[in-house]
């Protein structure tokens, strides 16, 4: 039955190959065929990935909190408020706002799922991103 069938498909492709002939290719189809692949690689070559914040942005930024932070413990820093007279600041300390907020108990478990969730969702964005950057990288 199988052959049967094999050869009809044989019978009907020569047939069509028959009626239609084969088609040859141009002169220059080799040529034509190279030259749009280079035009895709000088495309690719165009249309690089730059991150969004470059690096040395993210450098600057952290140099100026280590300055900051260094300063700010070793340098000497009068942290005195001019511009509240101090019985007003002595009346926010009379108002105790944190005795004043309830306390919340959170059982053990609770927080290690957390930690659990939070981890995971972690891992999840980086393989996310390393999927999505091996899915859409032109090279």
């Amino acid at each position: 039955m199988q052959e049967d069938s094999q050869t009809k498909y044989d019978e009907f492709i020569l047939k069509r190959i028959k009626e239609e002939g084969l088609e040859k290719p141009s002169l220059h189809f080799t040529n034509a065929v190279i030259s749009k692949i280079e035009a895709q690689k000088v495309f690719n070559v165009e249309f690089d990935n730059k991150p969004l914040i470059p690096k040395y942005f993210w450098y600057t930024g952290a140099a100026i909190v280590v300055l900051l932070f260094s300063y700010l413990i070793y340098g000497k820093v009068d942290m005195g408020i001019n511009w509240i007279p101090e019985e007003r600041i002595e009346q926010l300390e009379h108002l105790r706002l944190l005795e004043r907020l309830p306390s919340i108990d959170v059982s053990n478990s609770y927080v290690y799922a957390f930690i659990g969730l939070a981890f995971f969702v972690g891992v999840q964005v980086y393989m996310l991103k390393t999927h999505f950057d091996k899915r859409y990288f032109i090279n």
